[in-house]
């Protein structure tokens, strides 16, 4: 005898491993519900900054810039003095390269003139001049050809016709190295910035010293190191 199914059952039924279907009514209700949820946050109030809290912060931030101003001010100064000295520094390796490369003999001078192709047989030179030079001389006839120059003012922040933050004590004002790559005499040259304070370690500063050897080689030290393991030791 065969068995009449009730149309309502019949779909209802479903397939082996079909997923059961979710009933229309527990769907309407789910989705009611999750409406309300949402239209309840939406309506909420909406927090923020009070005034009292924005003068807190503000009020600490401005006493941690004013105990942070002083140190980064030493900062800066001794940075301009540490990149005065490195540029010199450069200086005189490529004078010594050049002379080598040239085969004949390379100056690297401190003048008082700005220097330029127009001022490489400068011969306004000092010990304490602000900016350098290099040149290389012709052995025939003794002219001067400019190779590379800066101003002392060159990365200070300060306005042509001002005197340079960085001062310089050169032992001599000139330094020629030969086709070897040998100097004509040794030399030194100390850096300091008055502006930052004394140097180290009576005051802030970094002082730098370049020393040039008779061969030729030169280096990058601190005065104020004196300990025997310390690499900045001159």
């Amino acid at each position: 005898m065969l068995a009449v199914l009730h149309p309502r059952r019949l779909g209802r039924c479903r397939l082996p491993g079909q997923a059961a279907p979710v009933p229309d009514q527990t769907a309407r209700q789910a989705a009611g519900q999750a409406g309300r949820q949402t239209a309840g946050r939406a309506a909420g109030p909406l927090r923020g900054f009070t005034i009292v809290e924005i003068m807190v912060a503000l009020t600490i931030l401005s006493i941690l810039l004013m105990l942070g101003v002083p140190a980064f001010a030493t900062y800066l100064q001794n940075a301009k003095l540490r990149s005065a000295a490195e540029s010199l520094y450069a200086g005189v390796q490529l004078a010594r390269a050049e002379a080598v490369r040239r085969n004949v003999p390379v100056q690297i001078v401190l003048t008082n003139d700005i220097p330029g192709p127009a001022t490489a047989a400068t011969a306004n030179l000092g010990t304490s001049a602000p900016n350098w030079l290099v040149r290389a001389q012709n052995p025939v006839g003794g002219a001067f050809t400019f190779i590379e120059g800066k101003s002392g003012l060159e990365g200070t922040g300060q306005g042509a016709g001002s005197t340079p933050t960085t001062q310089i004590v050169g032992s001599v004002a000139s330094i020629t190295f030969n086709g070897f790559g040998r100097a004509n005499a040794a030399a030194t040259f100390d850096y300091s910035n008055p502006t930052g304070g004394a140097c180290a370690p009576t005051g802030p500063m970094r002082c730098l010293r370049i020393v040039v050897a008779i061969g030729g080689q030169a280096r990058l030290c601190d005065p104020a190191a004196t300990a025997a393991a310390d690499t900045r030791k001159c």
